[in-house]
């Protein structure tokens, strides 16, 4: 019997799922230190939810198999300011402490997403700042019934566009299936000259029609 997929707000409960969701599907395990795993995607997850004012997850039986997450974009609002604020200060302590650490490279792949806004000189409603499905579950709808959830928020808010970020190793075509463009775009590399570990991050917009 097929059971129902149940879109639902986070609760304190949900956030280890929801942390190892965020460490198989970027395969944390393969690029970062054992003993580093839990902590970088724990920092991850934690300062997209800082960010976020709307999060809910799709759970089937036990499982909660994604996740959506959306940041109304509020220039006054001091906490986010004060948020990446303080990823700009961590990277110049990295620098000096741990200059050849992985998480240093981490935090400098977060000052991108800051760059490619400024680049991009335009002003967003909202951000989509987190979406995810299982990937035993991916093909089910369960991504649409997040992305959906999404929208209908920026619509109840009146939010015209938004904007997110996301790379060349991510399912980023999906978001153009959405009709999403890309405006801005930076290459990263994890081992400077390497390009076997060549990075590029985009910045996608995407705009509502308030009249549907």
């Amino acid at each position: 019997m097929k059971q129902e997929t149940i879109l639902r707000k986070m609760i304190p409960e949900d956030y280890d799922s929801i942390l190892v969701l965020v460490i198989n599907t970027w395969d944390y395990r393969s690029w970062v230190p054992n003993n580093l795993v839990a902590p970088m995607a724990d920092f991850f997850l934690s300062d997209l939810l800082l960010e976020s004012d709307d999060v809910f997850v799709a759970q089937i039986g036990d499982d909660i198999v994604g996740i959506v997450a959306t940041g109304l974009v509020d220039q006054t609002n001091i906490q986010k300011i004060s948020t990446r604020k303080n990823i700009s200060s961590l990277e110049k302590i990295l620098r000096i402490t741990e200059p050849d650490s992985i998480f240093l490279k981490y935090i400098q792949t977060l000052e991108i997403n800051e760059f490619l806004l400024e680049k991009s000189q335009k002003n967003y409603d909202a951000g989509l700042n987190l979406l995810i499905v299982k990937e035993e579950f991916k093909g089910l709808g369960i991504g649409g019934l997040l992305y959906n959830h999404f929208y209908d928020y920026l619509k109840q808010h009146q939010a015209e566009n938004f904007y997110l970020f996301t790379d060349n190793s991510s399912d980023y075509q999906y978001y153009e299936h959405k009709g999403l463009s890309r405006v801005a775009e930076k290459k990263y590399y994890w081992e400077p000259g390497n390009n076997d570990t060549l990075e590029i991050y985009y910045l996608y917009e995407g705009k509502l029609n308030l009249s549907d």
